[in-house]
């Protein structure tokens, strides 16, 4: 089981992101982040002593597996990969 990491933008340099772990109906919510990458960093810090992989979604849409290291420690090159992706396939729909 890994967890779940969803990221949303609410506006222009305001994020918000939910981790939620099973079928359990309880989630993490973080509000007022600046960006996906202090998304990701806020994400990995809180989960870096229970888990090593989380499945990261962008506004609902599944991203992947990552590593957790990863998104804790290489934050803007992930984050980079992520937007591409997301506009990778947002040109290919």
């Amino acid at each position: 089981m890994h967890p779940q990491v969803d990221i949303r933008k609410i506006r222009d340099r305001y994020f918000n992101y939910s981790v939620s772990t099973g079928s359990a109906d309880e989630r993490h919510v973080r509000e007022g982040l600046r960006s996906v990458a202090e998304c990701l960093h806020d994400a990995a810090t809180a989960l870096s002593h229970h888990f090593t992989v989380a499945v990261l979604s962008y506004e609902g849409r599944r991203l992947g597996k990552y590593r957790i290291a990863s998104m804790e420690h290489d934050t803007l090159a992930l984050a980079d990969a992520l937007h591409v992706k997301l506009n990778a396939d947002h040109d290919a729909a």
